[in-house]
């Protein structure tokens, strides 16, 4: 998102700067996930590719706390961004930079139609984050802005995790984040910043609802996110 412009307003110097910049953070805070070679990370330009090997609950933890990671950095960073999570088979080769697979093209497609910076789940994926969300997981089905409108749609509510991976409404700095790309902004972007607003409003108020209901102690005990490594 506005990678266009941000590549007609910045020599290629202070570009690539910005640009490793995030790479070097996001690294760092995901090295600890790459332990075991289970997480896969690919950038070309501003495209990225989150790749993980099965949809068990060590495997769906470990993308779950990259995705929450990849849009905390990039928003941290001055990058806006906006993804799809989707599943089935998919050839990665690393070595010889092969790269495809189904997965690939309905993430994609649903990517296009988002209005809003934020990840949202495919219906492919859909069953997976069902089966696991019993036990209190960072995503809701509440509605999200696509090209058409509203639709109530599982999304990653990645402004309720801290950079620990414990819940915690972190909204006012995701916020802060979002105040500093709506300077550089105007017309459709700032459009896209709204809605980011209203949707993180909104999923932090569903996660503390939940967070109620299931009990703090209970949380404490089945919160996937804080076991996964």
């Amino acid at each position: 998102m506005g990678f266009k412009s941000r590549v007609a307003t910045r020599t290629p110097t202070r570009l690539k700067d910005e640009i490793l910049d995030f790479r070097a953070a996001w690294d760092k805070k995901t090295s600890c996930l790459k332990l075991g070679d289970y997480l896969k990370f690919v950038q070309f330009s501003d495209s990225m590719l989150l790749l993980v090997k099965g949809t068990d609950p060590k495997m769906f933890n470990i993308l779950t706390q990259a995705a929450v990671c990849l849009m905390q950095t990039a928003l941290e960073k001055g990058f806006p961004i906006k993804g799809a999570i989707a599943q089935g088979i998919f050839y990665f080769n690393e070595k010889k930079q092969v790269y495809f697979g189904q997965p690939l093209v309905d993430a994609s497609l649903l990517h296009d139609q988002l209005k809003f910076y934020g990840i949202a789940v495919h219906n492919t994926a859909e069953q997976t984050i069902k089966a696991y969300h019993g036990n209190l997981r960072p995503y809701t089905k509440t509605p999200i802005y696509i090209e058409k409108g509203k639709v109530s749609h599982y999304h990653l509510c990645w402004n309720t995790l801290n950079q620990g991976y414990k819940y915690e409404d972190i909204t006012d700095t995701c916020n802060k984040w979002l105040d500093s790309i709506e300077e550089l902004v105007s017309g459709e972007p700032r459009m896209y910043v709204d809605r980011t607003r209203e949707i993180l409003k909104n999923d932090a108020e569903e996660i503390a609802r939940q967070i109620d209901q299931l009990g703090k102690n209970t949380m404490d005990e089945e919160s996937p996110v804080e076991q996964t490594i």
